[in-house]
């Protein structure tokens, strides 16, 4: 015997009502309402921070080549140099130009990974935050967590 699909759908919404029924009871029956929590709009986040490191980290890279270039050129007078007592002079001239050459590189190198971390991976919470507030009744610095 086949039964038409209509009965099943009466039956299954028979068989549900009396739970349902209790449970609009219940809800009408309590004397506090569950409380509303506004959802926190999204501010937008102000990517300027990343951008600018990305810029300063790009001018370091950028200063490194001429930097280079000079040691490279101070060690070939270096090399040319036929007077000893100028010889400890320019070899010394020569590392530092080449060390701040590299110096410039690599802290123009960690400013781009930087820059890269804060606009794509930092996802910056507004709870967690330093602020500096002058108002009379607030503390000057205050940390918010």
């Amino acid at each position: 015997m086949r039964v038409p699909v209509a009965a099943r759908v009466l039956a299954a919404l028979l068989a549900a009502a009396p739970s349902m029924a209790a449970c609009a009871q219940a809800q009408e029956g309590s004397s506090t309402p569950f409380e509303v929590v506004p959802r926190r709009s999204a501010e937008p986040t102000s990517h300027r921070m990343a951008y600018l490191t990305a810029v300063v980290g790009a001018g370091l890279i950028a200063a490194s080549f001429p930097l280079s270039h000079e040691a490279d050129r101070r060690y070939a007078t270096y090399l040319d140099e036929t007077d000893v007592s100028k010889l400890d002079e320019l070899f010394s001239s020569t590392q530092r130009m080449d060390r701040l050459a590299s110096g410039s590189l690599l802290v123009g190198e960690a400013m781009i990974a930087t820059a890269v971390w804060l606009r794509f991976v930092h996802r910056p919470n507004p709870e967690h935050r330093v602020s500096l507030a002058l108002r009379p009744d607030r503390c000057a610095l205050s940390y918010r967590f």
